[in-house]
């Protein structure tokens, strides 16, 4: 009888330990953070600390000029206005080069040095008429005064007279073919070294000499492309329906794909008088400001057409469209975690931006990354 009191002992002590050693509850996950109900339709409102609001940028809805037309495939040039192709206008050997492509240098600056025996010779030529000339001067000179004294006659005084001309215009020939061949005015040593100079300030685009190359006046390729790399043309072609739009004069926007969210304004300045008969269509100039250097020759690009009428419309990017049937829907930033899904109607749609008519006013902040979760949502919100 008195073993009963130790066994109750033992199995409490041992149920003490079991619920001692039992494995603890897992912790209650946080729950994330959902929007809230809103009494509005097409409204969601995300709290604070929302996860979703890390996933959403908006930009704000900016007024600019509205594209007549679809973009035009088009292709950014040099400006030629702004473009010097050189070649050598004597024939010789290259002995130094001091540009480089991508190199800036202005004005009168020298490229490349040529060693040109026919600039040698023009320079002998030159001398030798210059010393000719100083002759016949003489010459001149004691016939006038031979004649004053009655020693000879009127007709040998006129015949030094036209002697003295002759070679005076032997000196302008020569000093103008010397001028022709080397137009700096100056030479190097020996006067054989011709020095090929840049005729314009501007950048080294294209170089296509080498040491020790042969030049002839009649290579086929420029020796160097300098050109002013701040202004560029963008070659456009037009379709025959797009003439009456692109007229001289009109501002253009320029778009390319190294940039995809952002334009570049421009102005026709050229219009071709005649269609391509290859590809049916008229090549139109636009000359764009390219200060920054951002765009590059030989890039492809669209160009849009401006309307001539002043009046704006909100321009947003593309990705914050949102496409149900044959509707346009965008999320409106009404203030901080509250969006509204509004229906709009656009202008033009270009590749990158579109141009509204209604839904979105200038300054509005629209979504344009994360449309579509802020859309999955509203679904799962309405249901």
């Amino acid at each position: 009888m008195k073993r009963t009191p130790i066994l109750i002992g033992l199995v409490a002590a041992i149920a003490a330990g079991a619920w001692y050693l039992r494995p603890s509850a897992p912790a209650k996950p946080d729950e994330p953070a959902i929007q809230r109900p809103s009494a509005e339709p097409g409204v969601l409102r995300f709290p604070t600390a929302a996860p979703q609001l890390a996933q959403i940028k908006t930009e704000r809805a900016a007024l600019a000029p509205v594209p007549m037309d679809e973009p035009l495939a088009a292709r950014i040039s040099y400006d030629e206005n702004a473009t010097a192709r050189l070649v050598a206008p004597i024939a010789g050997r290259v002995v130094e080069i001091h540009a480089n492509i991508g190199d800036t240098v202005k004005a009168g600056t020298v490229l490349a040095v040529l060693d040109a025996p026919e600039l040698g010779t023009a320079a002998a030529d030159l001398a030798k008429a210059q010393a000719d000339a100083q002759q016949k001067k003489s010459a001149l000179d004691r016939a006038r005064s031979l004649f004053q004294a009655e020693v000879i006659a009127r007709r040998d005084l006129e015949a030094a007279q036209a002697e003295a001309q002759q070679s005076q215009a032997e000196v302008e020939r020569a000093r103008l073919r010397l001028a022709n061949l080397n137009p700096g005015g100056t030479s190097a040593a020996g006067g054989q070294r011709y020095q090929l100079r840049a005729p314009i300030s501007g950048v080294v685009a294209t170089r296509k000499i080498n040491p020790a190359m042969e030049v002839r006046p009649d290579t086929p390729e420029p020796l160097f492309v300098v050109t002013d790399m701040s202004r560029l043309s963008v070659l456009v072609d037009v379709p025959e329906r797009d003439l009456p739009i692109v007229t001289v004069g009109k501002s253009a926007q320029v778009e390319v794909s190294a940039y995809p969210h952002r334009s570049f304004t421009g102005k026709v300045v050229h219009v071709a008088p005649t269609l391509d008969p290859q590809t049916r269509r008229i090549q139109a100039r636009v000359a764009v400001d390219n200060r920054e250097g951002l765009l590059k020759p030989e890039m492809y690009a669209k160009v849009g057409i401006l309307a001539d009428a002043k009046e704006e419309l909100p321009k947003i990017p593309t990705g914050a469209l949102l496409v149900e049937g044959v509707k346009n829907y965008v999320f409106v930033e009404r203030e901080a975690g509250v969006f509204e899904k509004r229906e709009v109607t656009l202008a033009v749609q270009t590749r990158s931006f579109a141009y509204v008519w209604s839904g979105v006013k200038g300054g509005d902040k629209v979504v344009s990354v994360g449309a579509l979760l802020l859309n999955a949502e509203l679904a799962s919100s309405s249901r």
